[in-house]
């Protein structure tokens, strides 16, 4: 099983060699994905765990020894998957990669203030950089994409035009980092994949630091970064953890033990829902650029012409969030399965994640309808004592403002859910069947 990482973008389109230290961190996250990706879970019981020794050949090695660094690692890849994680690093021989040597022949002089924020190619992002540079456009806007096939590489390429077009900010260098398995149809893979978000932060922190900043924005609505479990399971880690807000605690800390130096990473939407965000007037003139996103789970669907699904709950977290923000029109075309076609028939099991949404929605409303919202909120859902905790660090707020902002967020959320037709139409359908 080979992997394929160029960091190469961020070297050409900032004008600076990538240092030694940072090209061990993408070759890191590229090690710890690779491993991740190869190793399946068993799904019974304690099993789900995984135990893995990994030894990484780095240019930095002292660095890499170091116990603060070590701990930071271990620490933040066990909340990230649910696994154990030991490391041995080695020294790498001394050939550089093309990206630390490179010579720039034009440097940009742009001494604007650099915003660096993660660009999947998503809608969350596409909305939050929208808000970002509509916001403040006198500065350098970095979009930093891994780019796990051509085809989402053209459309983060597509949206970033549309932003340079329409909103004119002062500068915008969109950078897309190739990074895929070879051969993946024909791997046996883990499907989880709980490294991939470690990848994808690790290349943002890679760029920030070529650009000299020192923070990264990872544009995520409320609802999908802290990311609540839709079914009750006793096994592992059932949802993601890419984004949640210990995640990007742990990760910061990470960053700061490997470069001796400040680091943050902020998640300015995290108060908000998606509909919320999909609210901003900028999108308006973006009508174009909007078609292009994507938040299907399996994107890209292999279905000529309709590369989402429709039916898994990112798909119905988007349709809602486009109906809540007015522009359900702009997105009719791509999806597999057309929850908000009048009519038609969609088979039972095919509504598996809607009946999921609608049922920790009302988990939800129990909640914040009782006497205490909050002690009722961590009691349905435990984590969110840990989420309010990290939102403090990361905000700087008190737990108590943190926890009005959630069950703000958390109410908004259950009133968009109840005004969304298709929930409506189709839970009574089910009850009529």
């Amino acid at each position: 099983m080979q992997f394929f990482v160029d960091d190469e973008p961020i070297a050409k389109s900032l004008g600076a060699r990538v240092k030694p230290l940072h090209a061990d961190l993408v070759d890191v996250a590229a090690a710890v994905h690779i491993a991740d990706r190869q190793a399946k879970r068993r799904p019974d019981g304690e099993l789900w765990r995984r135990r893995f020794a990994i030894e990484i050949p780095v240019r930095s090695l002292e660095v890499w020894q170091r116990p603060r660094v070590v701990e930071a690692l271990t620490d933040l890849l066990k909340h990230l998957t649910g696994d154990d994680w030991e490391f041995m690093f080695s020294s790498r021989p001394c050939e550089r990669r093309s990206s630390e040597q490179q010579d720039v022949l034009f440097p940009s002089p742009d001494d604007a203030p650099v915003s660096v924020g993660l660009f999947s190619g998503g809608l969350d992002a596409f909305a939050g950089t929208v808000a970002s540079i509509s916001a403040d456009k006198n500065q350098h806007f970095v979009c930093v994409s891994g780019t796990p096939s051509r085809r989402q590489e053209q459309r983060q390429h597509a949206q970033a035009a549309s932003l340079r077009e329409v909103l004119k900010p002062r500068s915008l260098t969109s950078i897309r980092v190739p990074c895929w398995l070879h051969s993946a149809d024909e791997t046996n893979q883990e499907p989880s994949r709980r490294t991939r978000g470690f990848l994808f932060l690790s290349l943002g922190a890679a760029a920030a630091l070529a650009a000299n900043a020192r923070c990264l924005s990872v544009y995520e609505n409320g609802i999908g970064a802290i990311n609540l479990p839709y079914e009750r399971t006793p096994v592992g880690i059932p949802n993601s953890r890419a984004v949640q807000p210990r995640t990007l605690l742990l990760f910061s800390r990470f960053i700061e033990a490997v470069t001796d130096e400040r680091f943050g990473v902020k998640s300015p939407c995290v108060f908000q829902t998606k509909a919320e965000m999909c609210h901003h007037p900028e999108l308006r003139h973006l009508e174009r650029a909007i078609a292009e996103t994507f938040s299907c789970d399996g994107f890209p669907v292999h279905r000529a012409g309709k590369p989402q699904c429709g039916v898994c709950t990112s798909c119905i977290l988007r349709r809602l969030s486009l109906f809540g923000g007015g522009l359900e029109l702009l997105d009719q075309t791509s999806y597999g399965c057309d929850l908000l076609a009048a009519g038609e028939h969609i088979r039972p099991r095919r509504l598996k994640g809607l009946f999921s949404m609608d049922w920790q929605v009302g988990r939800l409303e129990r909640a914040l309808g009782s006497q205490s919202p909050w002690t009722e909120l961590i009691i349905e859902f435990p984590d969110l004592r840990e989420t309010c905790t990290s939102l403090a660090t990361l905000t700087g707020e008190s737990c108590y403002e943190v926890q009005e902002k959630l069950i703000r967020l958390y109410s908004k959320y259950c009133a968009e859910w109840a005004s969304f037709p298709v929930r409506n139409r189709l839970l009574v359908e089910r009850k009529a069947a």
